[in-house]
């Protein structure tokens, strides 16, 4: 007989940790990056100009591209699986650092609503952000929690209490990377706060007002 077997409650920070990881890709900072942009064209007006070329655009850089680094999850030569999670998320985060601000200079350039260019810059600031507290001050503050506090805050800015139940996903992320293991409750909490300021903060300088949403 198996010790998991004579003692099931050995298995259940494993099986904790699998519905944390699940839950964590289910959170993907490119899918909601992408539900946010689908969310930004649907509520514009149909005949604002440069709408749907800037729809294509903004989703190719703030989401597509970056979840390409998906494929990084196929093991290669490295057999170990914690060695290809972690290839993955340097991928992902080198993936995140080139495209975003590569797309907010071409949205820039091609004269796209200015929704487009403040998630666009919303993305490329909190990236910036990450990288001055965990390389910088070594602080390691979640991506995965400034990923999902992003949307929701904007989507919080712009629709009030109607939005008011996305709210839910930022603890359900701080559940799956602790169970996961990825990130103290700290790390989750910045990463979240910093996201949440930086998307606010631009929202704002681009002109949108609070219920705006997004026109």
């Amino acid at each position: 007989m198996t010790d998991s077997q004579t003692n099931p409650s050995r298995t259940r920070p494993a099986a904790l940790r699998v519905i944390g990881e699940a839950l964590s890709q289910l959170l993907n900072v490119p899918l909601l990056s992408g539900a946010l942009v689908t969310l930004a064209f649907a509520r514009m007006p149909v005949d604002m100009p440069n709408r749907q070329v800037g729809f294509w655009w903004t989703l190719l850089f703030v989401s597509l591209i970056p979840l390409s680094s998906l494929l990084f999850y196929i093991p290669g030569r490295s057999k170990e699986w914690s060695q290809v999670v972690r290839r993955q998320r340097i991928a992902s985060f080198v993936l995140m650092m080139i495209s975003y601000p590569i797309g907010f200079i071409v949205l820039r350039l091609l004269g796209v609503p200015g929704i487009y260019e403040a998630i666009a810059l919303s993305y490329t600031l909190i990236t910036l952000g990450l990288i001055v507290l965990n390389l910088i001050f070594r602080h390691r503050a979640s991506g995965h929690a400034a990923g999902v506090a992003g949307p929701v805050a904007a989507t919080l800015y712009s629709y009030g209490l109607a939005a008011l139940p996305l709210a839910t996903l930022i603890p359900l992320v701080v559940f799956a990377r602790i169970t996961a293991k990825g990130h103290r409750f700290w790390e989750l909490v910045t990463g979240s706060v910093m996201s949440a300021v930086i998307t606010v903060v631009v929202l704002a300088l681009y002109g949108f007002e609070p219920l705006s949403r997004f026109r």
